[in-house]
Protein backbone atom coordinates (compact mmCIF):
# COMPACT_ATOMS: atom_id res chain seq x y z
CA UNK A 1 0.00 0.00 0.00
CA UNK A 2 1.60 3.31 -1.00
CA UNK A 3 2.27 5.75 2.12
CA UNK A 4 -0.45 8.67 2.17
CA UNK A 5 1.25 12.10 1.66
CA UNK A 6 -0.88 13.57 4.53
CA UNK A 7 -0.57 10.67 6.96
CA UNK A 8 3.27 10.53 7.09
CA UNK A 9 6.65 12.40 6.87
CA UNK A 10 10.11 11.12 7.65
CA UNK A 11 12.43 12.87 10.85
CA UNK A 12 15.56 11.49 11.95
CA UNK A 13 16.69 12.02 15.08
CA UNK A 14 18.41 10.11 18.86
CA UNK A 15 17.10 7.00 19.65
CA UNK A 16 15.62 7.54 22.83
CA UNK A 17 13.57 4.76 25.31
CA UNK A 18 13.63 1.78 22.42
CA UNK A 19 11.03 -0.94 23.25
CA UNK A 20 11.63 -2.38 19.73
CA UNK A 21 10.29 -5.97 20.36
CA UNK A 22 6.39 -7.33 21.56
CA UNK A 23 8.03 -9.66 24.30
CA UNK A 24 9.84 -6.27 25.65
CA UNK A 25 6.64 -4.25 25.64
CA UNK A 26 4.89 -7.01 27.40
CA UNK A 27 7.24 -7.01 29.95
CA UNK A 28 6.94 -3.23 30.31
CA UNK A 29 3.36 -3.46 30.06
CA UNK A 30 3.47 -6.25 33.26
CA UNK A 31 5.37 -2.87 35.33
CA UNK A 32 3.27 0.20 34.34
CA UNK A 33 0.50 1.97 36.33
CA UNK A 34 -1.55 1.83 32.83
CA UNK A 35 -1.14 -1.78 32.21
CA UNK A 36 -3.47 -2.60 29.85
CA UNK A 37 -5.78 -5.93 30.07
CA UNK A 38 -6.02 -7.18 26.78
CA UNK A 39 -2.69 -7.92 25.66
CA UNK A 40 -3.28 -7.96 21.85
CA UNK A 41 -3.37 -3.80 22.39
CA UNK A 42 0.18 -3.65 23.82
CA UNK A 43 2.66 -2.58 21.41
CA UNK A 44 6.63 -1.58 21.58
CA UNK A 45 7.82 2.08 21.19
CA UNK A 46 10.54 4.55 21.07
CA UNK A 47 11.33 8.07 21.20
CA UNK A 48 13.21 10.16 18.86
CA UNK A 49 15.43 13.07 20.53
CA UNK A 50 15.08 15.82 17.49
CA UNK A 51 16.86 18.85 17.11
CA UNK A 52 15.28 22.27 15.60
CA UNK A 53 15.16 21.35 12.18
CA UNK A 54 13.51 18.31 12.39
CA UNK A 55 11.20 19.43 15.12
CA UNK A 56 9.89 22.66 13.01
CA UNK A 57 9.73 19.79 10.09
CA UNK A 58 7.74 17.81 11.64
CA UNK A 59 5.27 21.07 13.02
CA UNK A 60 5.35 22.29 9.90
CA UNK A 61 3.76 19.21 8.42
CA UNK A 62 1.37 18.47 11.33
CA UNK A 63 -0.29 22.35 11.22
CA UNK A 64 -0.02 22.62 7.44
CA UNK A 65 -0.77 19.05 5.59
CA UNK A 66 -1.94 16.89 8.20
CA UNK A 67 -4.78 18.85 10.22
CA UNK A 68 -5.94 19.95 7.39
CA UNK A 69 -6.69 16.65 5.88
CA UNK A 70 -8.40 16.25 9.37
CA UNK A 71 -11.09 18.49 8.86
CA UNK A 72 -11.52 17.33 5.55
CA UNK A 73 -12.25 14.08 6.58
CA UNK A 74 -14.52 15.80 8.91
CA UNK A 75 -16.15 17.48 6.09
CA UNK A 76 -17.05 14.56 3.71
CA UNK A 77 -18.23 12.75 7.11
CA UNK A 78 -15.35 10.17 7.27
CA UNK A 79 -14.66 8.62 10.93
CA UNK A 80 -10.88 8.01 10.63
CA UNK A 81 -8.79 10.78 11.00
CA UNK A 82 -11.27 13.45 10.94
CA UNK A 83 -11.75 16.50 13.17
CA UNK A 84 -14.02 19.07 13.48
CA UNK A 85 -12.83 23.12 13.16
CA UNK A 86 -12.64 23.70 16.68
CA UNK A 87 -11.00 20.52 17.42
CA UNK A 88 -8.04 21.18 14.91
CA UNK A 89 -7.43 25.28 16.04
CA UNK A 90 -7.18 23.38 19.60
CA UNK A 91 -4.25 20.95 18.03
CA UNK A 92 -2.83 24.02 16.23
CA UNK A 93 -2.84 26.55 18.68
CA UNK A 94 -0.91 24.00 21.03
CA UNK A 95 1.49 23.40 17.98
CA UNK A 96 2.03 26.94 17.76
CA UNK A 97 2.77 28.00 21.27
CA UNK A 98 5.09 25.03 21.47
CA UNK A 99 4.47 24.42 24.77
CA UNK A 100 4.85 21.00 24.88
CA UNK A 101 4.20 20.54 28.63
CA UNK A 102 0.95 21.97 27.83
CA UNK A 103 -1.22 19.48 27.48
CA UNK A 104 -4.01 18.17 26.49
CA UNK A 105 -4.83 18.00 23.63
CA UNK A 106 -2.38 15.35 23.25
CA UNK A 107 0.20 15.39 20.68
CA UNK A 108 3.17 12.93 20.07
CA UNK A 109 5.92 15.87 20.93
CA UNK A 110 7.02 16.00 24.48
CA UNK A 111 9.98 17.84 26.39
CA UNK A 112 13.01 16.43 26.93
CA UNK A 113 13.08 15.11 29.94
CA UNK A 114 15.78 16.51 32.33
CA UNK A 115 18.07 13.31 32.72
CA UNK A 116 17.98 12.68 29.09
CA UNK A 117 18.58 16.13 28.17
CA UNK A 118 22.35 15.48 29.60
CA UNK A 119 22.85 12.90 27.25
CA UNK A 120 21.27 15.15 24.01
CA UNK A 121 21.83 18.28 25.09
CA UNK A 122 21.21 19.28 20.87
CA UNK A 123 17.64 17.81 21.56
CA UNK A 124 14.84 20.17 21.90
CA UNK A 125 11.87 18.24 21.34
CA UNK A 126 10.94 13.75 22.12
CA UNK A 127 8.70 12.45 19.82
CA UNK A 128 6.92 9.21 20.65
CA UNK A 129 6.63 6.72 18.23
CA UNK A 130 4.20 3.92 18.61
CA UNK A 131 4.44 0.35 17.28
CA UNK A 132 2.22 -2.56 15.70
CA UNK A 133 0.36 -4.12 18.22
CA UNK A 134 1.06 -7.31 18.96
CA UNK A 135 3.90 -7.43 16.90
CA UNK A 136 7.77 -6.46 16.58
CA UNK A 137 9.02 -2.96 15.02
CA UNK A 138 11.14 -3.74 12.15
CA UNK A 139 15.34 -2.98 12.86
CA UNK A 140 16.64 -1.84 9.57
CA UNK A 141 19.87 0.38 8.71
CA UNK A 142 21.16 1.96 6.08
CA UNK A 143 24.25 0.59 4.55
CA UNK A 144 26.59 2.74 2.26
CA UNK A 145 28.92 0.16 1.16
CA UNK A 146 29.62 -3.92 0.80
CA UNK A 147 32.17 -3.22 3.77
CA UNK A 148 28.89 -2.57 6.50
CA UNK A 149 27.50 -6.08 5.53
CA UNK A 150 28.08 -9.09 7.07
CA UNK A 151 27.93 -11.27 4.09
CA UNK A 152 27.79 -8.72 0.99
CA UNK A 153 25.16 -9.44 -1.67
CA UNK A 154 27.28 -9.33 -5.23
CA UNK A 155 24.14 -8.32 -6.92
CA UNK A 156 23.69 -5.35 -4.89
CA UNK A 157 25.87 -2.87 -7.30
CA UNK A 158 24.36 0.69 -6.25
CA UNK A 159 24.92 2.40 -2.32
CA UNK A 160 22.58 3.07 -0.34
CA UNK A 161 20.46 0.65 1.00
CA UNK A 162 18.50 -0.70 3.51
CA UNK A 163 18.59 -3.58 5.15
CA UNK A 164 18.19 -5.73 8.42
CA UNK A 165 20.32 -4.37 10.58
CA UNK A 166 21.06 -8.21 11.70
CA UNK A 167 22.38 -8.39 8.21
CA UNK A 168 24.78 -5.54 8.56
CA UNK A 169 27.70 -4.32 11.14
CA UNK A 170 25.34 -2.24 12.45
CA UNK A 171 23.39 -2.26 15.89
CA UNK A 172 20.49 -0.38 17.09
CA UNK A 173 20.71 0.94 20.72
CA UNK A 174 19.64 3.98 22.51
CA UNK A 175 21.59 7.22 21.75
CA UNK A 176 22.44 5.75 17.72
CA UNK A 177 20.90 8.34 14.66
CA UNK A 178 17.80 6.53 13.83
CA UNK A 179 14.88 7.43 11.39
CA UNK A 180 11.46 6.52 11.02
CA UNK A 181 8.79 7.20 8.91
CA UNK A 182 5.81 8.57 10.97
CA UNK A 183 1.95 7.65 10.33
CA UNK A 184 -0.08 10.48 11.75
CA UNK A 185 -3.62 9.97 13.27
CA UNK A 186 -6.15 11.72 15.24
CA UNK A 187 -8.31 10.82 17.63
CA UNK A 188 -10.72 12.18 19.77
CA UNK A 189 -11.01 11.06 23.49
CA UNK A 190 -14.41 12.43 25.62
CA UNK A 191 -14.52 15.62 23.92
CA UNK A 192 -10.41 15.77 23.66
CA UNK A 193 -8.57 16.00 20.12
CA UNK A 194 -5.56 14.51 19.71
CA UNK A 195 -2.67 13.01 17.95
CA UNK A 196 -0.67 9.90 17.95
CA UNK A 197 2.36 9.12 15.68
CA UNK A 198 3.09 5.18 14.57
CA UNK A 199 6.07 3.37 12.83
CA UNK A 200 6.23 0.18 11.27
CA UNK A 201 10.60 0.71 11.45
CA UNK A 202 13.20 2.18 12.42
CA UNK A 203 16.01 2.34 10.73
CA UNK A 204 19.95 3.21 12.11
CA UNK A 205 21.97 5.60 10.21
CA UNK A 206 24.84 6.33 12.04
CA UNK A 207 26.41 5.72 15.58
CA UNK A 208 26.34 8.14 18.28
CA UNK A 209 27.26 8.23 21.85
CA UNK A 210 25.29 5.40 23.55
CA UNK A 211 22.94 6.43 26.95
CA UNK A 212 23.67 5.05 29.90
CA UNK A 213 26.11 2.64 28.37
CA UNK A 214 29.47 4.11 29.64
CA UNK A 215 32.95 2.36 28.17
CA UNK A 216 32.34 -1.52 27.43
CA UNK A 217 36.04 -1.75 27.10
CA UNK A 218 39.01 0.14 27.85
CA UNK A 219 41.54 -1.70 25.00
CA UNK A 220 44.71 0.02 26.76
CA UNK A 221 44.05 -1.54 30.01
CA UNK A 222 42.50 -4.81 28.51
CA UNK A 223 46.29 -5.66 26.72
CA UNK A 224 48.22 -4.96 29.85
CA UNK A 225 50.16 -7.96 31.00
CA UNK A 226 49.47 -6.78 34.95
Amino acid sequence: MAPMPEKTVTIRGRLSYPVLTYQEALARNETSQYKKADLAKVSPSFNLLVEGPQLQKLVDHLRNIFLPYCVQQEAKGQTNDALDKKQAEKIDALLGAEDWDDQPPYIPIKSVPSKTMEMAPEAVASVKVLGPQGADIEQLAVVMNEVEMVNPDPDVLKYPILRPVGLTTHSIYAGCNAKATLNLYSFVSGKLPGISASAGAVVFFSDNDRFGGGVLVDEGAIFLDD
